[in-house]
């Protein structure tokens, strides 16, 4: 009695630990046989069907009775598709079941049909790879592309009305409608054409952002090049149902790509530039005393000053840029100095030429040399600054003076 009690609470042990979601999974997957009907569009049935039924992670396919009818085993709570092939009918999509249960599923098939469609250009050339769609009862039958001699012949599709649209990249869209018969053909023609887009390209880091005024619009696809106006915008043709790359540059900006899908109305395209980082450095003074002192300023690409920026003269750490993007220091050595300023991997660099009190400033000094060189020419009777009314004065001089001894 007592191994008898034992196994008994073993087993309870033993379901207590099932997991509940294990449980649940064998349920959902329990089989349900769903019972399908094949029909025509008149309502008879078809027999000899293949069927097909899909769902996640499974299939199963059966052949209709003469009366139409096949039963399937799905599991229980999924969605399943049944596609149905048969010698004299179609179905252009799976019939759709949602989330199975004890139920059954009639399936409407037509009668097969197929559809040549040849493309042709304005001149009555075949257009070679241009996209040919069908569609019928709102669903998208066939979406492919013509062969080297504009040409698509579809598979087994249903008979009946469908919308036919061709189209190719620089081509306007040609659409019509087509009825599919049991061997349907057509040739319909489409034509190129282009259309214009407007580009506005402005600088956004500014508030409101700035139109840019002289990048250049390029268009590698096509070879086209068009610069912005002073509004920053610039018109330009392309063709239609199109898809291309945009580049936007100017110097001092970096470039700015961008893609744009264009279809067969006017658009537009938004898009924005900065400027390339950078750091600008001004000093006060480009000639100081040795010993008197120059400040400089520290800027970014946008003229905002720049604080904590190094500043070196010749390689040596004079200090660091303040909140007003300044630093002011002494120049201590003769001849020219090297200001350098550094920030975040960015530097620019300026010449402050530094001179002793005794030899004055090179001006001064330049200015000295001439006035010597001119004192110099003009200080004797005969020399460069001896001038032609001069010499004639003394040569009637030197003449007078001969008569007199005379």
């Amino acid at each position: 009695m007592d191994r008898i009690a034992t196994l008994l609470l073993a087993v309870v042990v033993v379901v207590s630990t099932v997991p509940a979601g294990a449980a649940a999974e064998g349920t959902q997957s329990d089989p349900v046989t769903l019972t399908v009907t094949v029909e025509n569009e008149a309502g008879l049935a078809v027999g000899g069907a293949e069927l097909t039924a899909s769902w996640d992670g499974g299939n199963r396919t059966a052949t209709t009775a003469s009366n139409g009818q096949a039963l399937i085993d799905v599991p229980r709570g999924t969605d399943v598709d049944i596609a149905v092939q048969s010698d004299d009918f179609v179905r252009n999509t799976p019939y759709e079941v949602d989330d199975v249960g004890d139920e059954s599923a009639t399936v409407t098939v037509a009668e097969k049909g197929t559809a040549t469609v040849r493309v042709l250009d304005r001149s009555g050339a075949p257009v070679n790879n241009a996209a040919v769609q069908l569609f019928h009862d709102g669903e998208t039958v066939v979406n492919a592309r013509t062969n080297a001699n504009g040409i698509y012949q579809s598979d087994a599709i249903e008979q009946g009305e469908y919308a036919l649209r061709a189209f190719k990249e620089r081509y306007y869209t040609n659409g019509s409608t087509l009825e599919v018969t049991e061997n349907t053909s057509v040739s319909t023609r489409i034509e190129t054409g282009s259309v214009l887009v407007t580009f506005d390209v402005r600088d956004d880091q500014f508030d409101p952002a700035r139109p840019v005024k002289d990048a250049v619009i390029s268009i590698p696809k096509f070879g086209v090049t068009s610069p912005t106006l002073a509004d920053g915008e610039a018109t330009t043709s392309v063709p239609v149902n199109t898809e291309f790359e945009v580049e936007i540059t100017k110097d001092g900006y970096e470039t700015a790509t961008e893609t744009l899908d264009v279809d067969e109305q006017q658009t537009s395209l938004n898009a924005t530039i900065q400027r390339e980082e950078a750091i600008r450095l001004s000093v006060s003074n480009s000639q100081v005393v040795v010993g008197e002192n120059v400040t400089v300023d520290v800027e970014n690409e946008y003229e905002t000053v720049i604080e904590g920026a190094t500043v070196t003269v010749d390689g040596e750490a004079v200090g660091e840029t303040d909140d007003r993007g300044e630093l002011t220091f002494g120049i201590e050595s003769a001849g020219a100095n090297t200001i350098r300023v550094e920030s975040e991997g960015l530097e620019d660099s300026a010449t402050v030429e530094g001179f002793s009190p005794d030899e004055g400033t090179p001006e001064e000094t330049a200015t000295e040399a001439e006035t010597t060189e001119d004192e110099s020419t003009t200080s004797s009777g005969i020399g460069p600054g001896f001038t032609s009314i001069a010499a004639l004065v003394a040569a009637l001089l030197a003449v007078l003076v001969l008569r007199r001894r005379g």
